[in-house]
């Protein structure tokens, strides 16, 4: 069975202290733990917690996490990035994490998440948000971007709910088309 690439997005700026931090660390172990590989914008924040939650997994093989960055220069990457995609793209790298995912999950988030979780609606991907990490996560769990779509943005309020839905849209998803 092919491992499924998850974009997890969300505030380049939170804490390393903070609940979302740790909210984020808890995502990218429980992700790992369940073989999904991390797409993100590889720098702090959010992405430098989910990366980092990954390595604590002792389901862990490198390459799990993707950082698609937002310069020319590698070495801005988070320190728990396994590959660097270095774009030079600035924002415009936020359509490449997104158009690689096979799903997308969002932590707060300012404009940048805004940005990602526009273009994940417009590419028709799943959309799961952490309905209480504030920011943009909060502000469109359970809603729809415009009327191009049926569905809604999923609102989740745990890790292991995430997983839960991830495997019922994408593993058994793949398993039926089998």
């Amino acid at each position: 069975m092919r491992k499924f690439q998850i974009a997890v997005v969300g505030s380049g700026t939170i804490p390393d202290n903070s609940e979302e931090y740790q909210l984020a660390k808890n995502l990218g172990k429980c992700l790992a733990d369940n073989d999904f590989i991390i797409l993100c914008g590889g720098l702090g924040g959010a992405m430098k917690a989910v990366c980092e939650g990954v390595k604590e997994s002792e389901h862990y093989v490198y390459g799990q996490t993707i950082g698609i960055l937002p310069e020319l220069d590698k070495s801005t990457s988070n320190a728990f990035v396994d590959v660097q995609i270095a774009t030079g793209m600035s924002k415009a790298r936020n359509q490449i994490i997104i158009a690689s995912a096979d799903a997308v999950i969002a932590i707060s988030g300012g404009a940048g998440t805004l940005s990602e979780l526009s273009f994940a609606w417009q590419l028709k991907k799943k959309i799961l948000v952490l309905e209480n990490s504030g920011g943009w996560s909060e502000k469109l769990a359970n809603s729809r971007i415009d009327n191009s779509r049926d569905d809604k943005i999923i609102a989740v309020s745990s890790v292991d709910e995430v997983i839960d839905i991830l495997e019922k849209i994408l593993v058994l998803n793949d398993i039926n088309r089998l």
